[in-house]
């Protein structure tokens, strides 16, 4: 079934490339995905899929195919980021100035997704077995992410939920990510004159202050892999009055959901404490919050074998002249970087693609986070890496919104629908894969509880 699936994608590579450059071309920030999302609805719902509108957030829905058991769930986004406009170029050089770009290349990855979603019901149907496939259409991602999804209990009856993402490596997501939170600490105050009376005044800024200096003392004494940034988000007004208002923006990032509420707390002792020191008040609240992703292995075994049974697309000489400089304008240490974290050899660098199937990050955990955390607490998950971007190039830059609309970029972009839905079919027809896919969720998981719930 596996020439199936890719026969499928491949007749319908110049539709799947043209959804993707346009969503490249048009790119809209987290929560105003009006268009990017409309695209996918209209194009799902003309392949049979029926759509749900989801309320918990703009532009979020569900499109489904088939019926019964199991349910295979495909997740895709569409979000790009603010400020990184860029024409697919290898200078610095922006579309439109100061306009989003997609340089995490999400245009991509719901593209991507959706084209595994369509190969992957036509798959079963052709083999004649039970099944529903679902795509998650997920705005957001840069913000907020699925986790309203997860929490309205949106997958709950999925079997099991696949996903990919843009990068410069071929690999099974096999690597944690951090939990975090992003919280708002808000002091307030009573305002004076600075000078004439200043020991009328409550400085809210002084309680701000205060509170970022015991965060610095906590780093010491907080687990490890515990980071903690902030910014003074509100300062005041003007230095000749006492404020009465400020305000601290900060993330909090853990190993895990667990150990992330535990540094939490710690942190909010140390608010409290700033405000008894001032004699101020002080408030929070939660902006958004993403659990630490758990991988499945029985899935990322599966992959790992789609990944090997279908070739890494070639790049054509002009393709690949385009990566060679395109990653020679990020300086070696920071390629180095990309590989580095997931235990990629650096090897890898002496090429400008990753043009082979890796097994990288077993036994590592990134920095950032993923809303596919929240989803691997409750379905068993799986996700891979393309590389669909030069070696060395990282996400949330020029060089990857620009390698994002690219034509080597969109052939890797088939391959790792095509691996999505060889692995989505994979567990639909064998019952003992699934099974060991969901006995492992309930070894490894915890009793899901958002981040965002402190």
């Amino acid at each position: 079934m596996t020439d199936h699936i890719w026969n499928y994608i491949e007749g319908r590579a110049g539709e799947y490339d043209d959804l993707a450059r346009d969503i490249w071309e048009h790119p809209e920030r987290s929560g105003e995905e009006e268009r990017s999302a409309a695209l996918h609805r209209d194009r799902l719902s003309a392949s049979g899929f029926r759509i749900t509108i989801y309320p918990e957030m703009p532009h979020a829905f569900a499109a489904e195919r088939g019926a019964g058991k199991p349910v295979i769930a495909l997740m895709g986004e569409y979000d790009a980021l603010p400020g990184l406009s860029q024409a697919c170029s290898v200078r610095r050089e922006a579309r439109k100035p100061g306009a989003p770009g997609h340089a995490c290349g999400h245009n991509l990855l719901g593209i991507g997704s959706l084209a595994a979603a369509e190969a992957l019901a036509d798959a079963l149907a052709a083999a004649g077995l039970p099944g529903t496939v679902r795509y998650y259409g997920c705005p957001a991602e840069e913000a907020l992410g699925r986790i309203p999804q997860v929490k309205a209990g949106r997958f709950d009856d999925a079997d099991a939920a696949l996903t990919w993402h843009p990068a410069d490596v071929n690999t099974p997501h096999r690597y944690t990510t951090s939990a975090n939170v992003a919280l708002v600490v808000r002091f307030a105050g009573r305002a004076s004159h600075a000078a004439m009376a200043p020991h009328a005044g409550r400085s809210a800024l002084d309680g701000a202050q205060i509170f970022n200096l015991g965060l610095e003392f906590l780093r010491e004494h907080v687990e490890r892999g515990v980071l903690i940034h902030y910014v003074i988000s509100d300062g005041g007004a003007r230095p000749n009055i006492v404020p009465e208002s400020a305000a601290v923006t900060l993330y909090v990032r853990a190993p895990t959901a667990q150990a992330l509420r535990l540094a939490v707390a710690r942190v909010l002792k140390a608010a409290k404490g700033a405000a008894m020191m001032t004699e101020t008040r002080v408030s929070w609240e939660v902006s958004s919050g993403k659990c630490d992703y758990i991988p499945n292995d029985a899935i990322h075994g599966a992959m790992l074998g789609a990944m090997r049974r279908l070739p890494v697309p070639a790049l054509a000489p002009q393709e690949t002249a385009f990566a060679r400089d395109l990653a020679a304008t990020v300086p070696k240490r920071d390629r180095e970087s990309t590989l580095t974290m997931i235990g990629a050899p650096l090897s890898l660098l002496k090429r400008p693609t990753h043009d082979q199937a890796g097994d990288f990050g077993e036994g590592f955990r990134i920095g950032g986070s993923l809303d596919t955390g929240d989803v691997s607490y409750v379905t068993p998950t799986g996700q891979m890496n393309a590389a669909t971007w030069p070696l060395g190039v990282g996400a949330h830059t020029w060089q990857s919104c620009s390698a994002s609309g690219s034509t080597g970029a969109f052939k890797r972009m088939r391959w790792a629908a095509a691996v999505l839905a060889a692995t989505g079919f994979a567990l639909a027809s064998d019952p003992a894969l699934l099974a060991a896919a969901r006995a492992e969720h309930r070894r490894k998981t915890r009793p899901y509880r958002s981040t965002m719930d402190l």
